[in-house]
């Protein structure tokens, strides 16, 4: 630390300090934090220097609104780079009687536009306060919200004029009697054209102000230039703001309140816009809610519990008992006997399912086509409408209701709450996290704004507070009433949203019931198709069981007729073979008439020469009519056997060959079409093993 008579020294620190800038804030040499508080906010700001600046930015700005005494009106100066800003700041004269630092983003999920040097450089030469770190980790690159639930109020007091000598700096016109703090505020901006009701922005404020020259540090963070809008704004148009007012310390303490206020004003508008927006939102969807036509829904779907109970405890008609005929013997040769299976029954019995106790009225949900009308659709099936109207509560229609009834039963009941889904449900959620997140935003923003108040009370309460800036009470009350009406429509907004949560959890509620509601009935819906599609399916079960007896009996038909037909079969072998036997014989005897057949008349021979018998095998004695038997002739019969039995040999032998040729002719069929399929499964084995050996040679070639 320097001595009064060396007072130039702590410029020489405050030059040291900027050598060092990396290393902010602990490289302050004047902080009421602890060096260990300095240095865990060194190491947060390393950790996450990425996320929070620019490292190649290809706009950089730190941009400067400043008076100086003697000079009319405020300058602009940007500073693009480390070297300007150098510049800038080390300019070889005292500081401003008011200047403002701007730091802004491109959006308020962006780093900021300006490299970690420029701005701990800056933080270095301005001796900011080392809490104000806090306030700068809310800000930088994200994807989502960044800490809207978090606001701070810090401030570092040294008014002990005995305490600060050591701290003063001549050159720069710093008397190191000052008081610093920074907080940072949330409001919410809306824009034109868009669908949501409005983004959240913050700022973060730092304030230093010398008790005794009266010069004024502003360091503003934002996410766009709107602060950077209204401070400007307000320095050219507003008569406390002009460098007018800046010409001695009271005006200079007025002035600083008065910038408070166009922040504290910031924070405060929009707020009513936003809340209108979600309160018009949040009751079109808990009005279609509240006007739906449950009760007519209800209505509609309404069950009988009153008939339903007496269906439910009704005996088993004997309609539900299924007989079908089963054949029990394969001998169908006599159909008309006794013992004819046709004249022997077996009853089959299946009791059917009791219908579903939870049947909604059927005769008006057409979506699911569970109408009385499609039921009665098919024939044979036990589903009527007479059997559902008790259950239902409704008589049986006739002809005239039911074209009554037609455009009834093309409406879909559920068609009344279409609108109500769970994306409106997801909607409604939003709307009511958007309000608790819009309501915390606001108290936290109303403590803020009564800690500033607070502070300042206190402030001008002190007894080391400078008598000059004590004669400011009127300024400091006028603050107070401004910064309390603020408060108090923050307040406001806030039990304006108290009411609309307490309008959204109704409304979710029922919102939530209505839903049980419609997936109740769908569930009913359900219950009620599967349940007709059970006694569908058991009535189809029961016509398949009658078929597949009807099967068996034409199996068993089909059976004995096989077995007749093998019967057959055999006969016609037999008669086959006989046949082959005497057709040489046959023919052989035949045609040993045919010469005689020439020489005598045709009527003649036909009887005699045309027969085996009448070949001359056996001769009567025409001279002896007293013989009593005929004489037998062996050379014909041997000239016969000659060329019969041959004959018939070789025709037997014609017959087998033919018959064998076949045989193998078949088999070489079989062999060769095995052989081709076996052929051509190589050959496209080979063609595939082709195929990849030349797509490895080409994955090989482009490696290569």
């Amino acid at each position: 630390m320097s001595t009064p008579s060396t007072m130039v020294d702590c410029y020489d620190q405050l030059e040291s300090c900027c050598d060092i800038a990396e290393a902010w804030p602990s490289n302050l040499f004047r902080s009421k934090c602890f060096r260990h508080t300095s240095q865990s906010y060194r190491k947060r700001i390393a950790e996450v220097q990425e996320r929070l600046f620019d490292p190649n930015p290809e706009y950089a700005l730190v941009e400067f609104l400043e008076a100086f005494h003697g000079e009319n009106g405020f300058h602009s100066t940007k500073c693009s780079s480390l070297v300007d800003l150098n510049r800038h700041l080390r300019i070889n004269r005292k500081d401003p009687i008011c200047r403002h630092v701007f730091f802004e983003a491109e959006h308020s999920r962006a780093p900021l536009d300006c490299s970690k040097e420029m701005f701990v450089f800056s933080m270095s030469f301005l001796q900011v306060m080392a809490p104000f770190v806090d306030l700068l980790l809310g800000f930088g690159q994200s994807q989502n919200r960044k800490e809207f639930h978090y606001t701070s109020f810090r401030h570092e007091n040294y008014l002990v004029a005995s305490k600060v000598q050591n701290f003063e700096i001549p050159r720069l016109g710093r008397s190191g009697l000052e008081i610093k703090l920074c907080y940072n505020l949330w409001s919410v901006e809306t824009s034109v054209g868009n669908n949501s009701a409005g983004s959240f922005r913050q700022t973060a404020l730092y304030h230093s102000f010398d008790l005794r020259s009266g010069r004024s540090l502003w360091v503003n963070i934002s996410v766009n230039a709107e602060m950077k809008n209204r401070i400007t704004d307000a320095a050219s148009s507003y008569e406390e703001l002009t460098t007018e007012a800046l010409v001695d310390i009271q005006g200079s303490f007025s002035a600083s309140l008065t910038t408070h206020l166009v922040a504290f004003e910031w924070c405060s508008e929009n707020w009513r816009q936003y809340i209108t927006k979600l309160e018009t939102t949040l009751r079109a969807i808990i009005n279609k809610v509240q006007r739906a036509p449950v009760g007519k829904m209800e209505s509609t779907l309404a069950l009988d519990t009153k008939n339903l109970l007496k269906a439910l405890k009704a005996p088993i008609s004997s309609s539900q008992i299924v007989e079908s005929n089963l054949v029990t013997s394969p001998d169908l040769v006599n159909p008309g006997s006794p013992a004819s299976p046709f004249n022997s029954t077996r009853t089959f019995t299946r009791r059917s399912t009791l219908k579903s106790a939870v049947i909604s009225p059927l005769n008006t949900r057409a979506s699911t086509n569970l109408t009385a009308t499609s039921m009665q659709s098919f024939p044979g099936s036990p589903v009527r409408r007479e059997t559902f109207s008790p259950i239902l509560g409704c008589p049986p229609e006739s002809s005239t209701e039911k074209k009554g009834r037609r455009i009834h039963h093309d409406q879909d009941p559920f068609d009344m709450l279409k609108d109500i889904s769970l994306e409106k449900l997801q909607e409604l959620n939003g709307i009511g996290a958007d309000l608790h997140t819009a309501g915390l935003v606001m108290k936290l923003d109303s403590d803020v704004l009564r800690d500033v108040m607070r502070h300042y009370q206190s402030l001008i309460e002190a007894e080391e507070f400078p008598a000059n800036l004590k004669a400011c009470r009127p300024v400091l009350a006028e603050f107070s009433r401004r910064a309390t009406s603020i408060v108090r429509a923050l307040e406001m907004e806030q039990t304006r949203i108290a009411t609309l949560m307490l309008l959204f959890h109704d409304g979710r509620g029922l919102f939530e019931h209505v839903l049980q509601f419609r997936n109740l009935e769908q569930s009913k819906l359900f219950n009620a198709s599967a349940n007709i599609s059970q006694q569908r399916m058991e009535e189809f079960t029961e016509q398949m069981h009658k078929s597949t007896l009807n099967m068996e009996s034409v199996t068993e038909s089909m059976h004995v007729i096989a077995q007749k037909t093998e019967k057959d079969t055999s006969s016609m072998h037999v008669i086959t073979i006989v046949t082959l036997l005497f057709l040489p014989g046959t023919f052989v005897a035949v045609r040993l008439g045919l010469p005689t057949l020439i020489a005598h008349a045709f009527t003649t021979l036909l009887t005699y020469s045309q027969t085996f018998f009448g070949s001359g095998l056996f001769q009567w004695d025409e001279a002896n009519l007293e013989m009593s038997f005929p004489i037998w002739k062996g050379e014909f019969f041997k000239l016969f056997a000659k060329i019969c039995f041959p004959l018939m040999g070789a025709t037997i032998t014609i017959w087998c060959f033919v018959s064998y040729l076949s045989f193998w002719r078949e088999c070489l069929r079989a062999c060769w079409n095995r052989l081709r399929a076996c052929w051509n499964r190589k050959k496209l084995a080979d063609e595939e093993q082709g195929t990849t050996a030349m797509g490895v040679a080409e994955k090989e070639l482009k490696l290569k």
